[in-house]
């Protein structure tokens, strides 16, 4: 089986990522027109980003959603990357203490084709409990995924498995749900196409006089 390899540059900035720790911060703007976006950070400073810097779909992301994101320090401004918007659960504070937990975005390790990505679960009263989602990459290129949405569909996943499956000690991103997500994508894509209307429009306009026509 073929391995999927990103360059040095991508696995170094990868490696970087598992190392540290994210910021998080509230988005306070959005423009649809660029595609890009603004974080008001913990420490009131408000790095942009854009749509190439999140994990996930840019389109499900809202002013108001708390999101983490790592610091591109490299950059002139100070550009936000690998933005993930989080918790899935109510937010803070005022949760009831039997709330489902919080489920926040905590890196990755990788082997072989095999991804795994980290989630820690807070909740009110309880330790931090990690859980591990893993997805084969060759199934996400199967059915055309990017690998930048890869987060956000295993945050789901846990979200489901852990309300269904509480004890569940394995979860992992399968062929079938790939598959699923996918004809879903597919299916809202086409109804966004245009329909052509033929409403409104009038009937042929009725024949002239023949040319042919004798004359009295």
């Amino acid at each position: 089986m073929a391995v999927l390899r990103g360059s040095a540059g991508s696995r170094a900035g990868e490696a970087g990522q598992r190392e540290r720790d994210s910021v998080t911060g509230t988005i306070v703007g959005l423009a649809g027109n660029t595609r890009t976006g603004t974080i008001r950070s913990q420490d009131g400073s408000r790095p942009g980003f854009s749509a190439a810097d999140v994990l996930g779909d840019f389109d499900t992301l809202a002013v108001g959603h708390l999101v983490s994101f790592d610091l591109d320090r490299a950059r002139p401004h100070h550009i936000a990357v690998r933005v993930f918007r989080e918790p899935i659960g109510e937010s803070w504070p005022g949760k009831k203490p039997d709330a489902s937990p919080d489920l926040r975005y905590a890196g990755f390790n990788q082997a072989e084709n095999i991804r795994s990505f980290r989630f820690d679960a807070v909740a009110c009263g309880h330790p931090i409990r990690r859980f591990v989602v893993t997805v084969d990459l060759a199934l996400m290129l199967k059915h055309h995924i990017g690998v930048q949405e890869a987060p956000a569909l295993c945050l789901r996943k846990l979200a489901a498995d852990l309300k269904a499956f509480p004890d569940s000690g394995r979860h992992e991103l399968d062929d079938g749900d790939l598959h699923a997500y996918a004809s879903s994508r597919a299916a809202a894509l086409e109804r966004k196409k245009p329909r052509h209307s033929f409403a409104g429009r009038r009937g042929s306009p009725p024949p002239g006089p023949s040319n042919h026509m004798q004359a009295p």
